[in-house]
This record gives C-alpha cells, structure tokens and sequence, in this order.
C-alpha cells in the first residue's frame, strides 16, 4: 500500500512539474517574442491608416459634413474646395477611428470637391481618392417653386376637370397653382386622364420648373462676342449684352501695371452698379493717350449672381500733331530761318521748292522736340520759296502745315543777341584782380565784341575787349582786369555778313568781393582794439 501511496504522489508531483514548464515554456517562447515584436512594429510602424466607408452627410446650402474610419488611431484632416485647388479643414488629435469634420459657410447650388487624409502619430499619411458633392439652391425652395409656378403652367379648370380625356392639354393652363394645386391637380389629372396626358403634362411642368429654376439661380451670361470696344485719346466706351438684367461694372488696368498672377490685377471701376439692364454701355475718362489697358467686364443679377467676361485689351489713340506759330523769322540773300511749334514732341522735315525752277530739297531734324526751328541754306538770291512743314510724334501720328512762301532778299536785319551772362572768380595772386567769363548768343553768325565801363554813369571812353575774328552763334570772352567789391555795367556790339549791327541793353555786374586771410583779420581786430595807441602818437 506504501509503495502504491508513492507511485501515486510521484506522479502528480512530476504532473505538475510537466505543466509547470509547459507553462513557462509558453510564456517564454511565445508570449515574450510576440511582446519584442509588437514594440518592433510600434517603432518601425511605416503603414499609413487605411480609409474606408468615407460618407458625405446631409448636404444644406451652405453645409455638410464627412464621414469615414480608420484601421488605427488618427487625425482628421479634408482638403476641399470649388475646384481641386483644395482648401484644408483639419482636426489635429490622432485619436479616433472613426472621423466626422463639418464643413460650414458653403455657397449654395455650387459643385465642391473633396478627398480626406487620416495620419497616426509615426506621419504615415493616408489619403482618399477624390470625392464630390453639390450644394442645394437656396433654403426656401418651396417659395421660389411657387413663383416659378405662377409663372409658368396654370392649374386645372373645372371645365378641363369635367371633359376628361378630351380635354385640350393646352387648356389645363387657366389658373395659378401653388404646390399643394399641384399635388392636387397631379392626383385628379391620375385618376380622370389617360396615362399619356399624365405624362405630357408632367413632363410640361417639370420642364417649366427647370427652366424657371435655372434663370433664378444662374448668374448673368456675358456676350462679348459682339462688344463694341470705341477708343480716343483720353477716354473709352464699352458695351456688351447679358442674357438677363444685371448691373455694368468696368474693372481696368494700364498694361505697364497689369498683374497676370494676381488674384485682382485691375486697379480702377467704373459703371452703373445700382442699373439691372441687358444692354451695358460704360464709358471711361481720364486715359492716358496711346495707352495698352486690360479690362474685365462683370454684371451682377439683383440677387447677387455675378458673371464675369475674359481679360481683354484696347489701346487708347495717339494725341494727333498739331502745328502752330509758323513763322519766316529771318530772310537772307542765300538763307531763310523757319520758326514753328508743336503740341506733342515731334520729329520734323521741311519740303521747300525753288518756284522759279520746281526744285525741291528737303532739310529735317530728328530729334523729338516742340519748339522748332530750321535754317534753309544754299538759296539763290532773290528767288520765290516756297515751304511745307511735315511733322511726326513717337507714336507715329503725323501732320503737315500749309504751303508758305517766301522770296530771298539783301539781309536786312540785324543779329539778335540772347541769353547773356557772367560768371565772375578771384584772378590767382596778390594783385586782388577779378576774372570774368562773359557769354551770349546770336540768332546767326555774327562778330561780337564786348564794352564795359567801371561804374554805372562814367563820362570817360568805356574799355573793350578785341572784336571777335570769326563768324559765330555762340560767343564767350573773358575779361581779367575787374577789381574786386566793384560794380560794373556793359554791353555787346555784333554785326552779321551783312554788317547789319545790333547793340544789346546795357548789364551791370558786381565783382566778388577778396576774401580775407586769417592774418588780414588778426591784423584788423588789433587794430581795432588798439586804435587809441594810433591817436596819441605811440
């Protein structure tokens, strides 16, 4: 019994040691490497959640909400917008599974697109394939059905009511409906019409509501096809056609300032913003002549649909030359001198013929300018001329004058001496001398000289400095022997070839003054503070 006692206990002792390291076993060579590698997989984790059963919720005019779960713990996050330029509504927490965003201030009957984007903590980013939904019009639906119905098919007479099947479909447009009118009228026209009236006349109103529903919530069409674009220097007049009332607004921009890649490129308005037409004229002042502008035309319905035209251009016309003060200010034996000017810059060219024998020549200057003035040579003495001033701007616009005519003759007037001036220095060294450089021109060659005098009345011979040896329109002499602190008046003498003299009026000037040393001060500030040794003979 001993021995049977023992085998017994032996074996539920070595039972239990068998199951102990079974256990343990299990433990250690299945549990603890599924451990390790749960937190291998939690810190290499590179797999994006995957999403699934993304749902869009009821839509409003301007509301909705998204749906969708994730396979693992993860933000939120919807890219969204009118076009696939998407915006982002983002709920930033990674800790849900299943996902909800709202998206609010949405603009009604507008088509949106959208795809959602879920990323757990690790970054990996999962995101949808692209998605979309449209806005319902306006709220009070139920009110704009019944004035597209007062406008559109009448209800059911009693008379069309009684007749049946023989009832005109044209008739059943007697009498206004509202939408219960119409369940009503639907209901009757079931039971007393054939299937095939039912079904015209359905199809009649559900066409009007379709029609009408549409014209309420489109925005204006603009037609520029036909637009008449009228230009002048200054200003321009547009026009265009809409296929429903609307305003007329001008948006505009000079080409130099035109923006292509900015959200708004145009700078100025103009229109009538308050006037619903579909004729639209919109005129526009203050241009720049010969200007590039941009323009985009925009008409908005009286309930604040807006349709806009492409961005197109006109260029405002050319300030058109014109000539004026044409004058021969100087006839000589061989020459002639034309004056005139012109409103813009121009370039010029003058067209003279000699009248005695048709020859023609030509004479021009490039330069853009508006004062003009044009010296003809070579021509014969006592010849018949005559002139034809041809001018043209930057832009290209070009004018003429009106023949004159001239005759050459002796040269009888005398050179016109202009824009003098001096310009006075100290002469270098100790003899406190003054030096003057003295300037002036005349309307053609001349020899000049210069007279002057010490004081503004002298009875003495005034001084002068030597004639000028050649023939010049632009003189400049220089004077050396001015005294410093002391007034002066002069003049010019000038002859032209023909020895036609011309005194110009007399000008004063006075000298600078010598500037003292620091010496010459000291000296004089001494002197001063001690003149009284002076007076008592010291």
């Amino acid at each position: 019994m001993r021995l049977g006692f023992e085998f017994y206990l032996n074996m539920v002792i070595f039972t239990f040691v068998l199951l102990t390291v079974f256990f343990v076993g299990l433990f250690v060579i299945g549990y603890e490497p599924i451990t390790a590698l749960n937190a291998q997989e939690e810190e290499d984790d590179v797999t994006p959640p995957q999403l699934y059963n993304i749902k869009i919720g009821e839509v409003s005019a301007t509301s909705t909400y998204i749906t969708w779960e994730t396979d693992e713990l993860a933000d939120s996050l919807i890219n969204y917008g009118l076009d696939k330029n998407y915006g982002i509504l983002r709920e930033p927490r990674f800790d849900k599974l299943e996902h909800m965003i709202l998206l609010e201030d949405l603009l009604p009957g507008m088509d949106y697109y959208f795809r959602v984007t879920s990323s757990d903590e690790e970054g990996n980013q999962g995101i949808s394939n692209d998605y979309s939904f449209r806005t319902p019009e306006e709220e009070d639906f139920d009110g704009k059905k019944q004035d597209v119905l007062d406008e559109g098919k009448d209800g059911l007479s009693e008379d069309v009511a009684e007749e049946g099947e023989s009832g005109d479909k044209d008739a059943v447009v007697e009498q206004t409906m509202s939408l219960d009118q119409v369940m009503e009228f639907i209901e009757q026209i079931t039971q007393q019409g054939s299937a095939e009236q039912v079904e015209e006349v359905l199809e009649e109103i559900v066409e009007e509501v379709q029609q009408k529903a549409e014209e309420v919530v489109a925005p204006p069409t603009i037609i520029l096809d036909y637009a008449d674009v009228e230009v002048g220097t200054d200003y321009a007049i547009i026009t265009w056609m809409t296929d429903k009332e609307s305003n007329s607004m001008v948006s505009l921009v000079s080409d130099d300032d035109f923006d292509a890649n900015s959200d708004d490129p145009y700078v100025w308005n103009e229109g009538e913003p308050d006037e619903y037409v579909l004729e639209h004229i919109v005129e526009i002042n203050g241009l720049d002549p010969s200007t590039v502008y941009h323009f985009q035309v925009s008409s908005e319905s009286e309930i604040g649909l807006k349709g806009y035209s492409e961005d197109k251009t006109f260029k405002t016309k050319s300030v058109k030359p014109e000539i004026y003060n044409l004058q021969i200010s100087k006839v000589e034996e061989e020459s002639a001198t034309i004056r005139w000017s012109t409103n813009v810059p121009c370039s010029s060219i003058i067209e003279y013929t000699n009248l005695n024998n048709n020859d023609t020549k030509l004479e021009g200057n490039s330069s853009f300018i508006t004062v003009h003035s044009m010296k003809l040579d070579n021509l014969i003495f006592d010849t018949y001329y005559s002139a034809m001033i041809s001018v043209e701007s930057e832009d290209g616009e070009k004018a003429e004058s009106d023949p004159i005519t001239f005759i050459t003759t002796r040269d009888e007037y005398a050179p016109v001496i202009s824009k003098v001036s001096t310009e006075s220095t100290i002469y270098p060294g100790s003899d406190n001398k003054i030096q003057t450089i003295a300037s002036w021109s005349t309307d053609e060659p001349a020899l000049c000289q210069f007279f002057y005098q010490q004081g503004l009345f002298s009875n003495d011979e005034p001084l002068s400095l030597t004639k000028e040896e050649d023939m010049a329109t632009k003189h400049v002499q220089v004077v050396t022997n001015f005294i410093p602190s002391t007034v002066y008046k002069f003049w010019i003498v000038c002859e032209d070839e023909a020895e036609n003299q011309a005194k110009s009026e007399d000008f004063t000037m006075l000298t600078p003054t010598q500037e003292e040393s620091i010496i010459d001060i000291i000296l004089k500030n001494f002197e001063s503070s001690f003149g009284w040794v002076k007076k008592m003979g010291i």
